[in-house]
Parts: structure tokens; C-alpha cells; sequence
């Protein structure tokens, strides 16, 4: 029974090699295997993760069960068996097929490896769909660069004046500080700038090592002092729009914020809910910037200026 299983999940691969990449077909010595298991160590509960690597984990830490993981000091009898799954989650279909066939004796084993292969498989497949799918959803791209806006100004400056905040957190959460700071020190010093917007402008500009500096003279911790100074005082009445960061995006301004309130001095006494603020909605911008140009942004031009296809 158990053999019909795993003849029913292990179809032919070969029709697959394409999802794969051969790192060491030849095989590859316990250092190899050590530094793939592991390769994503740091990885967050929100940051993608392929397959090959989740399962290829999975299946060392059963294999070891709870045994040390210096690969090196490893029997040859569970290098043989890590290796193994490195080939069902790794290699194309010639050198998994060879390793599978390997332990004909031993069905549990087999069978984890088939079942890993075939999710594998099954991920990769609707992965390649996604990326498909995004390409094509950005195929245009270009004409979205290239379509005239509705506003006007010979300056990024006089066209920021026409934005609302939702445009100028959009500006702020992919601007370039290499462009300069001058279009981040306009939209922070509004009122009407949300708080979420001055909160990513501050924790960009490392607020931690700012406040740990003694220099005055560089314009980044000029701009970071002064929104600090306005987050301190309330500057901010609006706090409408959520923050919404990724896990080490998250950990790291956090750790910027406490390394800035560590000094207990002003402008570092910030509010203790500037990460935690979840806002009443995302910020749904019409304007964008990229390389120091303004143009529509591109879901908003999808959905509201893109001639029908």
C-alpha cells in the first residue's frame, strides 16, 4: 500500500528541471549542505522563503532529531540521508530519482522525500505563475512614465504643492536620499503631513546614530532632528494613515527609536506608539516619484487613466 502511495506522488520529473538549479550534482561535501540549511537562518515570519530551503530544513531537522548540526562531525550513514534530501529538494529529476531509488528499503524515508518533491514542485509551478503574472501586470509600465500628468509646475517643489498626503507618503516611503533631502523637509514640515509619513522620513534617516552623534553639520541629521523635534511635540495632528512596515523593517526602526530615547534628552523623547499607531487606513496615492520625476501612480493610472486595452 504504502509503495502505490509513493508511485502515485512521484510523477515524471523531468518536465520540471526548469524550476530547478543543479548547485552539486556530483555531490556536495557537508560544508555545502551546512551553509544551505542554513542560508535563510535570519529570515522573517513575513519575508518569502522558496521552497526548496523550507523543506530542505524540514527534512534535516528529522533527520537529525535533535542531534548537532556541525555537519562535518556527522556518521557518513546521516550525511548520506542529508544529502539525499538535498537532491529531492535541489536537483533536477535525473539526480533525485537516483537518490529516491537509493532507499527502496526504507518507505518512510522515500516517502518524505517524494512528498517534499511533489510541494516543492507544486510551489514552484504557481511561484513561476506570480512572477508571470507581475510581469504582465507591469507590462505597461513605460506608458504609465510617459503619460502627461494633470497638474504643472517647473519644480518637484511647485508639484508637491498640489499633492495631498497620501501622494507625499508614497513620496517619502520610495524616495531616494541620495535625490537630496529638500522634497522630504517640505512634506515634514507641513501640518497637514500624516504622522505615519514623518515617522518612516525619521527612522529612515537612522535617528539612533543621529542621536548618538555630536556633529551638526550634516544636512541627513539636521532633517532627522528636526522631525524628531516635531514627533516630540505633536507637531503631527493627523495620524490617519497606517504604518505599514515588514517584520525587519519594523525591528530595525525600533531599535533606531530606543537607541535615540537611550539619551533621555530632547528632541528623543518621541511618543511610545509611533510603530504601534495603526492608522484608520493604507494611503492610496495618485502621484508617485521615481529618479527624481513625478508621474502618476501606477495602480491609480491602471485603474483611472490607462487607455483600455
Amino acid at each position: 500500500m504504502l509503495a502505490e502511495i509513493i508511485s502515485r506522488l512521484v510523477q515524471p520529473g523531468r518536465h520540471y528541471d526548469h524550476l530547478f538549479t543543479a548547485f552539486a550534482p556530483s555531490g556536495a561535501p557537508p560544508q555545502v549542505l551546512s551553509d544551505i540549511f542554513h542560508q535563510h537562518d535570519d529570515a522573517f515570519a513575513d519575508e518569502y522563503v522558496p521552497p526548496q530551503h523550507r523543506f530542505f530544513r524540514a527534512l534535516v531537522q528529522d533527520i537529525l532529531a535533535g542531534r548537532q548540526r556541525n555537519f562535518s562531525k556527522l556518521d557518513g550513514p546521516a550525511l548520506k540521508r542529508i544529502y539525499s534530501a538535498y537532491a529531492a529538494c535541489f536537483e533536477r529529476a535525473e539526480t533525485y530519482e537516483f537518490q529516491l531509488a537509493l532507499w527502496r528499503n526504507d518507505p518512510p524515508f522515500r516517502l518524505a522525500l517524494s512528498e517534499a518533491r511533489q510541494t516543492i514542485i507544486t510551489e514552484l509551478v504557481a511561484k513561476a505563475a506570480q512572477d508571470q503574472a507581475r510581469r504582465a501586470y507591469y507590462s505597461r509600465w513605460k506608458e504609465c512614465l510617459q503619460t502627461p500628468l494633470d497638474i504643472g509646475g517647473a519644480t518637484l517643489a511647485a508639484l508637491l504643492r498640489q499633492m495631498s498626503p497620501d501622494d507625499w507618503h508614497e513620496i517619502a516611503l520610495n524616495w531616494n536620499w541620495g535625490d537630496g533631502l529638500a522634497p522630504l523637509a517640505w512634506i515634514t514640515a507641513r501640518h497637514d503631513c500624516d504622522r505615519a509619513t514623518a515617522v518612516y522620513a525619521m527612522c529612515a534617516g537612522a535617528p539612533g546614530d543621529v542621536a548618538e552623534s555630536h556633529r551638526s553639520d550634516n544636512r541627513q541629521h539636521g532633517f532627522v532632528r528636526d522631525v524628531a523635534a516635531r514627533l516630540e511635540g505633536g507637531f503631527y495632528p493627523n495620524a490617519e494613515l497606517a504604518l505599514a512596515l515588514g517584520d525587519r523593517t519594523r525591528l530595525s526602526f525600533a531599535r533606531e527609536i530606543a537607541r535615540a530615547r537611550a539619551t533621555g534628552e530632547s528632541p528623543w523623547l518621541l511618543p511610545d506608539d509611533l510603530l504601534t499607531h495603526e492608522g484608520v487606513r493604507t494611503h492610496a496615492p495618485k502621484y508617485s516619484v521615481t529618479n527624481g520625476t513625478v508621474h502618476y501612480q501606477y495602480d491609480y493610472w491602471l485603474a483611472h487613466r490607462a487607455p483600455k486595452r
